[in-house]
């Protein structure tokens, strides 16, 4: 974090100043682009559930987690799921986060996205809102947000498919 922050400074520094902004890689770049809804990008994982689950239990725990998931806040699902201690789900949690840097480290460095200005945004802000406002207002980078947010929610459409037979199978 003291590098992200070092980092995030020179930006807005430069931004300020009407430079060119020199750093790709900031706290804001992670938060903005890399885990939506906190860690593991959990709230792709939630609108996975409603999606195409079918077990009334995990089905609930996304209802619970929802909110609180579009704030950044993921302590519900993590646990609640649960995501800790489950190989299943540590695939896409550690995957999903890393392909989303990757793609918008990218379309950043080929210029079709801004680089993140160095506002501090709180990191509660909605996914897509705050990628808005971290670029100075522009739309390339809300729509990248949104559409990475929805490649997170296809990659974990999957694993919740299982997690789901695997309740079935529980219960039965």
């Amino acid at each position: 974090n003291p590098i992200l922050k070092a980092l995030s400074v020179e930006n807005l520094d430069a931004y300020k100043a009407g430079q060119e902004i020199p750093n790709i890689i900031t706290g804001q770049f992670q938060d903005m682009f890399a885990t939506f809804g906190g860690a593991g990008s959990t709230l792709s994982l939630i609108i996975a559930i409603f999606i195409v689950c079918r077990s009334q239990r995990i089905k609930q725990m996304g209802k619970l987690s929802f909110l609180p998931g579009v704030f950044g806040i993921n302590e519900p699902i993590i646990f609640g799921l649960p995501i800790m201690l489950n190989p299943l789900m540590l695939i896409p949690f550690a995957l999903i986060p890393t392909i989303n840097i990757i793609i918008t480290y990218f379309l950043m460095t080929a210029g079709l996205v801004p680089l993140t200005n160095g506002v501090q945004i709180p990191w509660t802000t909605p996914p897509i809102i705050s990628a808005f406002f971290g670029t100075a207002g522009d739309f390339k980078a809300a729509i990248l947000a949104a559409a990475l947010l929805v490649l997170s929610v296809v990659i974990w459409t999957p694993f919740v498919i299982a997690a789901n037979r695997m309740g079935d199978s529980e219960q039965a």
